[in-house]
């Protein structure tokens, strides 16, 4: 095959690959989806495979079963506990129960403000800001009830990309060998080149999906029952709000921090002392602890780059985008030390002893 039919199939290729994008564009979110929970249920159908005696069909099904029973069916419990009581706290605010509390942090907040300034300072109203929570209220419930309805109503929908999600996933276990294969022919890189970008998307799923989720679960766990035990009631709610919180990753303090500030000026003195300090120490102190054990530094972002990359990906695929941003922000900084390091080939060999690392921890 001569330049010019090599430059034809190439160019050809590159139209397949937009294309297909183009094409699929509807189900990019659910073969990532799959592709992810896939990654992560590998080593049950790797064991299961044997068991079966490589009956593949049987190994993938048994394995799906279970990424429902330990992921599906507890997800979906906790979201229907989390609605009822987002339902049943902005009923609160509708009824009012809350404008004691509101009634005594307003007057906290003015008498600060007299303190420090004098009597020159308009006061704050707490029947107007009563009377906004009450009017914004019927608009959360509105939109909670419209969200039900629409799930419910997309019944047809839901099964079929539940259909449609079965298949990929039971493909991407049974072929899982083929695809990395085809991605090493399609790859015009060298085999290593493939295998460092290869070990950087696993070690940043693995990192995002067990490392940051883990995180996050374990500081939403630890806000919530600090706001259990000093009065606030809901526990799931709490519990779901601060964990997503944890895992864009804004965290829980923004939150947990100003509740505690508000108990002390409304005199709740030890549970706002038991807030704050709670949070400090503790919840804090999880990410210290625990981050190092599950994020390796082969897969790890600046700061500023993982947060760009979640929202990013929030903004494009969704909810999942939590976890496909960093991995799509890590293969663009892959391939810029990949084009750094054929121009300055002294620097290969830390790329060498990378993938050997990364290949340990996976």
């Amino acid at each position: 095959m001569d330049t010019r039919q090599r430059r034809t199939i190439t160019f050809l290729l590159i139209i397949s690959f937009i294309f297909g994008f183009f094409f699929l564009r509807h189900y990019i979110s659910l073969i990532a989806l799959s592709a992810i929970v896939a990654f992560l249920f590998n080593p049950i159908y790797k064991k299961l495979l044997k068991t079966f005696k490589g009956r593949a069909g049987w190994a993938a099904m048994v394995t799906f079963l279970i990424s429902v029973i330990t992921i599906a069916i507890p997800i979906i419990v906790i979201m229907v506990i989390t609605v009822d009581q987002a339902l049943q706290i902005a009923e609160n605010i509708r009824l009012n129960t809350t404008g004691d509390l509101i009634n005594s942090i307003v007057k906290s907040i003015n008498n600060l403000l007299d303190k420090f300034s004098g009597h020159s300072i308009q006061h704050i109203d707490s029947g107007q800001i009563i009377n906004w929570l009450k009017d914004h209220t019927s608009t959360i419930l509105k939109s909670v009830t419209s969200f039900i309805v629409s799930f419910a109503g997309g019944i047809s929908s839901i099964i079929t990309k539940t259909v449609i999600y079965v298949f990929i996933f039971i493909s991407f276990l049974k072929n899982q060998d083929k695809l990395v294969e085809i991605i090493h022919k399609l790859n015009p890189l060298q085999p290593s080149i493939t295998d460092l970008y290869l070990g950087k998307m696993k070690a940043m799923t693995k990192a995002m999906v067990k490392g940051q989720f883990t995180i996050a679960m374990m500081q939403g766990l630890v806000d919530a029952a600090l706001l259990f035990i000093v009065g606030y009631k809901y526990f799931v709610f709490w519990f779901v709000l601060i964990t997503f919180l944890s895992i864009i990753p804004l965290g829980g303090g923004i939150i947990v921090l100003p509740v505690g500030i508000v108990m002390l000026l409304t005199g709740h003195i030890w549970q706002g002392i038991l807030l704050i300090v709670g949070h400090l120490i503790i919840v804090t102190n999880i990410d210290n602890v625990i981050r190092p054990r599950f994020v390796p530094k082969e897969a790890s972002l600046d700061s500023a780059l993982t947060i760009l990359s979640v929202f990013a990906g929030i903004a494009m695929f969704g909810f999942l985008g939590i976890v496909i941003g960093p991995v799509l922000m890590i293969l663009i900084v892959t391939t810029i030390q990949v084009y750094i390091d054929e121009m300055h080939p002294k620097d290969k060999a830390k790329d060498e002893k990378e993938l050997k690392k990364l290949e340990e921890l996976l």
